[in-house]
Parts: C-alpha cells; sequence; structure tokens
C-alpha cells in the first residue's frame, strides 16, 4: 500500500472517531459533519412532516366542542387514556396544572403559513401548520428561538407551571430547549428535552441527566413545574428533573424562552403558562378545591391519566377525613352549544365521582355530582386564557 493511500484513510478514521464521540447539544464541527452523512435521512424526514402538515392555506381549524385539546377522540387507538386506569399512574408523576392561567395558545385564532400573533421571534423562522386537524408551530430552520407574550415582569411567579405539546421526527438534534432568563437575558436556569436520548437541567453549577423511557420520536407532552427555587421537568408522565434548589449564582428569572434546534421542523402546540396552585388537600381544608389538573378528551367524560396527582390528593384527603362529603361540579367554557357544555359538564363531574370510587377506594355515597356547562364562568370567555379558567372541576364540602 503507497501513502498516497494511508492518508485518506487515517482521515477517513479520523472523521468517523469525531463523530461518534460529537456531542449532540451543541453545534460545531460534529454537527456539521454529522449533517453531511445523514442529509439523505434528514430530507427524508422534513418530508414526512411535511407531508403531515400538508392543509389548504384556505382552510381553519375547529376549536373543540368544549375547547379542550385532543388529537382523538376517546376510545379509539391511539387515544390519549383509552384503556388506562388512572391509579395506575407512578406516583412520581405529580405534576398539577397551575390555576391562574396567564398565557395559553393553541394557534387557532393564527392563520396557516403565518408566524402567531401572540408569540415574539428572536430568530430563525416559523410558521403555524396543521396535521391531523390541529394546529402546531413548526420551526423551520434548524436554530429557531421564540418568547411567549407576556405582561411585563421583575420575576417569574413563586409558583408556576408551563406545559406544551411537542411533536419531532429522527433526526431530532437537541430537540428543544426550554429556558428561563433574567432582566439581562442570561439564563438562570434551562431544561433540555431529548438531548440524544436524555432529559437534561442546568442552572450555575448544578447538572442533571436522566434517561428517556420509551421511544424519543413522535409526539409528547413536556411541562414544568416551579415551587420557589424547586423546579421539576416532566416527559409525559415520567418526572425527569427534581432539583430542590435552583443555583443561587443564577440569576432571577422574568421570562421563558423556547429553543428549537433540529433540521426536521419539530413543532409545538397547546401551550398553556399558569400561576399556582396550592395543593388540593389544603384548599380541600378551607372548603372548596377549583381544580384545572383534571383531565378529559375533548368532548368526552373519560378521565385522563393525567389527573391522577390531583385525584390522589383528594382520595388522601378523604380518607384521613371520613365523615366529609363532596359535591363535584363540572363547568366548561362556551364554545359550543350550551345544551351539549350543560350535558358534558354533568357527565364529567359524574365520571369523576366513579373513578374515585372505582380506582381510589372511596364510597360512592360520599359524593354528590352536578354541572353547570357555561353558565357559572369565572372569566371572560372572550380571550382564550379565560375560556381555559372557565374549564374547571370544582369540590366542595357538603
Amino acid at each position: 500500500m503507497n501513502g498516497r493511500r494511508i492518508a485518506p484513510i487515517l482521515l477517513t478514521a479520523l472523521l468517523l472517531t469525531v463523530l461518534a464521540f460529537a456531542p449532540g447539544s451543541h453545534a460545531g464541527l460534529g454537527d456539521a459533519l454529522k449533517k453531511k452523512v445523514g442529509d439523505k435521512a434528514t430530507k427524508k424526514a422534513e418530508e414526512a412532516v411535511d407531508k403531515a402538515t400538508e392543509k389548504p392555506a384556505t382552510e381553519k381549524a375547529e376549536p373543540a366542542s368544549d375547547g379542550t385539546e385532543s388529537a382523538k377522540p376517546a376510545g379509539e387507538p391511539g387515544a390519549p387514556g383509552a384503556g388506562e386506569r388512572v391509579s395506575a399512574v407512578s406516583t412520581k408523576f405529580d405534576f398539577i396544572p397551575g390555576d391562574s392561567v396567564m398565557f395559553v395558545d393553541d394557534f387557532t385564532q393564527d392563520d396557516l403559513g403565518e408566524f402567531p400573533a401572540r408569540w415574539k421571534l428572536s430568530t430563525g423562522t416559523f410558521e403555524v401548520a396543521e396535521m391531523e386537524g390541529q394546529r402546531w408551530l413548526r420551526c423551520l430552520s434548524q436554530d429557531g428561538v421564540i418568547r411567549m407574550k407576556m405582561p411585563a415582569m421583575a420575576a417569574l411567579p413563586e409558583f408556576w407551571t408551563l406545559e406544551f405539546d411537542f411533536f419531532g421526527v429522527e433526526p431530532l438534534g437537541s430537540g428543544i430547549f426550554v429556558r428561563g432568563l433574567d432582566a439581562s437575558d442570561q439564563y438562570a436556569w434551562e431544561a433540555s428535552f431529548f438531548n440524544g436520548d436524555q432529559v437534561s437541567f442546568r442552572s450555575g453549577s448544578i447538572f442533571s441527566s436522566t434517561p428517556i423511557e420509551g421511544t424519543v420520536p413522535g409526539r409528547h407532552h413536556l411541562m414544568l413545574m416551579a415551587r420557589g427555587t424547586a423546579i421539576k421537568a416532566y416527559l409525559d408522565r415520567q418526572r425527569m428533573v427534581n432539583v430542590p434548589d435552583v443555583s443561587e449564582a443564577a440569576g432571577m428569572p422574568n421570562v421563558i424562552e423556547f429553543r428549537m434546534f433540529s433540521t426536521t421542523k419539530p413543532m409545538i402546540a397547546n401551550v398553556r403558562f399558569a400561576q399556582g396552585c396550592r395543593p388540593a388537600k389544603d384548599m380541600l381544608a378551607t372548603g372548596k378545591l377549583v381544580t384545572y389538573g383534571i383531565l378529559f378528551p375533548s368532548g368526552s367524560d373519560v378521565v385522563l391519566p393525567e389527573s391522577a396527582p390531583v385525584l390522589r390528593q383528594i382520595a388522601s384527603y378523604l380518607e384521613s377525613n371520613p365523615t366529609t362529603r363532596l359535591k363535584i361540579t363540572g363547568h366548561t367554557d362556551n364554545v359550543g352549544s350550551s345544551a351539549s357544555n350543560l350535558d358534558l359538564s354533568k357527565r364529567r363531574a359524574a365520571s369523576v365521582a366513579r373513578v374515585l370510587a372505582e380506582q381510589f377506594a372511596i364510597a360512592a355515597n360520599r359524593f354528590a355530582t352536578d354541572g353547570k356547562g357555561d353558565t357559572q364562568a369565572v372569566a371572560s370567555n372572550a380571550k382564550s386564557e379565560g375560556r381555559a379558567m372557565n374549564r374547571r372541576v370544582e369540590f366542595a364540602k357538603l
């Protein structure tokens, strides 16, 4: 073998070594080399996303009858919660949505192909797309950064929750980062979903990384929950981050930023940011609990497994207070007819009582149920935040 052939072989070996050890979460030489090697796979993935989101620009998505979100009706194959027991959800999944909605967006008010009105662009190219009848915000560039348009705050609330749906296909790159930034735009903390097959978190000198159970590509529900300086992050029903006290060296965040870093057009949907909430047992002790943590598929009375954290707290309270009886009342927003909303709210309240009785061993005679439909709004239905506040379940001592 002559010297002219040895050099290319050594160079190829060196390039393969760099590819093997290049980190997936940072742009640089490794990412550039991986892009060249994976051009065909990337192109096929982009075509798959484009095909899935093809929709005539003149069509608008119609909201669900009660304004709740779901890709498929309950009971269909692959539908959320179909055939799953609420009580079987791991106790490590303890996410409860905040009860004072500050921002919510499902992109239905925006035209397809346009940048959404309620977001601020920092970097990259985004557009509203539609897939299987649902609106998404799609990142068209390899690196895109956006922020929710919310009133200026000196700091984020002491207690808050953030949740949204994410969809991505391989090669996913680094997926999506969620960052809390301070007034000087320095990040106080950063949660990285799909950092390879990990979910990682950084704040000052603090770092954590947790392997993902199951498949990475596809649709996932991502959540963050802050309680003072403690932050937890969740992927579907897995708790991936549990930091009891973020770094004292980090600044006080006053804004949240989303960064999508992938060549295959990742998307987000159903974004909800809310303040609160107090533990269910504390609110029940005062006589009334208003909760947004009991979830249903759109137009359905099936209680989703994600409702387990709230229902578990209610069951625990009732076990500790054996003489207490509760009235459960369902409420909806005003999307759809008043008659259908009233019927749905009554059925949902009855379903909640049934789950507590059948799956959490609380005697059925300790509950009375009712539904008020859209007749007792607690916020204006003119805005999406108000409609989100009106979709709720209430518990009151009898």
